[in-house]
């Protein structure tokens, strides 16, 4: 019988996907993908700054007295714009030009870079489980560039409606609108405004550049703590980083320095929560995979030793296949010789004896816990070959084959072992 209410979250599960989240990171190479995109970042800003500001001329438009209001209302613009020849040029723009059109493509054409250097890196990420053709994801590519630029212009346009708001001086004296000054056009807000739209585009490129479909709130939430995270160490470097001193000596040159290392970590954070998503959403088959390739109890070093006591515990597949988890008493028979049944076993704890008709007890094989068994029966859908019997108390999982075929076409480590296992019948 199982365990009452077992919990699929345990500080084990998340212990266990830490260890698989940072395991597939340095094996899928990201750091890597983090300079590449850090690279690319830097020659596409300076194109989607122009189209942010080609989407914001229109905008701008739509409601002409949006720009005399921002000019009324910050007086220092008069110093180095013309406001009535500004206003003019945004007036007369009617219909889309031709040139605004192949500019527009142009720029998106050399900011694609940026975007195309993220797909890769999220298709290095997924690239086992998503089945997404090229082509859609450079179409893709493009598609996610318009509308993180289209999120931008309207973010920043909506700043500057409440900044023309603010300026006039009927609306000043109703309390009811007193929020908008005291929070919204606050500094507070002002700081806060990069990482408001750092979170929408890591919201936008999680959910659309991932391919495997993952739920829009997961995507919100991880994207929170992406967010959140590199809020902190950016703070903490910052803070401990001495950037006068950098000033002093390298002058310009210290704060590029200083924007690339932001840069640089930000992807980083980016793709470790990236690969975190990868985690979460497949969770149950790498956790499975894990346990298939837990190293024997005869096998000592310490790599051995940890790898056990790290994954031996599968509280996630229990919770989540508790209708499959029995218990055995001592000498309790598993299955018999010359059955037909179509499951592998894990045991979560004792120990399994195999008693071959015929056979000796010096012949007998025993399985211990964290050990898989009658995987060979299950994959070439054979009827067994030995009666399992428990030796002590003994609880374990049952594996469907559909499950476990997944796990060896996915797995090539477990398609090895399998492999090895089921050569001698052939």
């Amino acid at each position: 019988m199982s365990k009452k209410n077992p919990r699929k979250i345990t500080f084990v599960t998340f212990s266990q996907s830490i260890f698989l989240t940072t395991k597939y990171f340095l094996q899928n190479r990201l750091l890597s993908f983090a300079g590449s995109c850090a690279f690319s970042f830097l020659f596409s800003v300076i194109p989607l700054f122009i189209m942010i500001v080609m989407v914001l001329v229109r905008f701008l438009h739509a409601s002409p007295d949006t720009v005399t209001a921002i000019i009324s209302a910050i007086p220092e613009l008069e110093m180095y714009f013309n406001s009535a020849a500004i206003i003019h040029s945004v007036q007369a723009i009617r219909t889309v030009s031709s040139f605004e059109i192949i500019a527009g493509i142009f720029i998106l054409w050399i900011a694609r870079r940026f975007f195309a250097s993220i797909f890769d890196s999220m298709q290095n990420i997924f690239h086992t489980q998503t089945k997404r053709k090229a082509f859609f994801n450079q179409i893709l590519s493009f598609l996610t560039e318009l509308l993180i630029v289209l999120i931008a212009s309207a973010v920043i346009f909506a700043y500057i409606s409440l900044q023309t708001i603010s300026s006039i001086e009927i609306l000043k004296n109703i309390p009811q609108l007193s929020f908008i000054y005291e929070e919204l056009l606050s500094g507070k807000l002002v700081n806060f405004l990069p990482n408001i739209m750092i979170f929408i585009v890591i919201s936008v490129l999680f959910k659309s550049a991932s391919g495997t479909k993952p739920s829009l709130l997961l995507c919100i939430f991880i994207s929170i703590l992406c967010t959140a995270s590199f809020w902190v160490f950016r703070l903490l470097l910052h803070y401990f980083l001495d950037v006068s001193r950098y000033n002093l000596i390298y002058g310009v040159l210290g704060q590029a320095i200083i924007l690339f290392m932001d840069i640089f970590f930000f992807f980083v954070f980016f793709l470790v929560f990236a690969q975190f998503i990868y985690v979460i959403q497949f969770f149950d088959e790498l956790l499975l995979g894990e346990l298939y390739m837990l190293p024997k109890i005869e096998q000592k070093g310490f790599a051995a030793d940890f790898k056990r006591m790290f994954f031996i515990r599968p509280d996630f597949l229990i919770a989540k296949n508790k209708s499959n988890v029995f218990s055995y008493h001592p000498g309790d028979i598993i299955f018999e010789s010359g059955s037909e049944d179509n499951y592998a076993y894990y045991i979560i704890k004792g120990t399994v004896k195999f008693v071959s008709e015929g056979g000796s007890e010096e012949t007998q094989t025993l399985a211990h816990r964290g050990e898989f068994f009658g995987e060979t029966s299950c994959l070439l859908d054979q009827k067994r070959a030995a009666t399992a019997v428990a030796v002590i108390s003994t609880r374990i999982i049952k594996i469907e084959s559909e499950r476990f075929r997944f796990l060896v076409h996915q797995n090539p480590e477990a398609a090895k072992k399998v492999l090895k296992q089921i050569s001698p019948f052939f």
